[in-house]
């Protein structure tokens, strides 16, 4: 058998494998979410607290974002520096 080096081709295929997997989860689950015996009012309120929780996570995340990258570069950037000084 012989080997092929991957020249960036074949992360791609893995890549559009986990978003199709990813995708078909999150289609699973709406489906089974909107298939369960609730009444319509207990659908509607369930949906309602789940765009409420999403809509407030998607403000905080780019705060957190920024944090985090902001701790990342301090840290990179004091790594360097230790490994300067020694």
């Amino acid at each position: 058998m012989s080997s092929e080096k991957c020249d960036g081709s074949c992360r791609s295929g893995f890549g559009r494998f986990l978003m199709a997997l990813l995708g078909g989860a999150a289609a699973g689950a709406t489906v089974a979410y909107f298939t369960a015996p609730r009444s319509g009012p207990d659908n509607r309120q369930r949906i309602h607290d789940v765009a409420d929780t999403a809509r407030e996570t998607a403000t905080r995340l780019p705060v957190a974002l920024r944090r985090a990258t902001e701790a990342a570069r301090d840290a990179f950037n004091d790594t360097l520096r230790e490994g300067a000084e020694s």
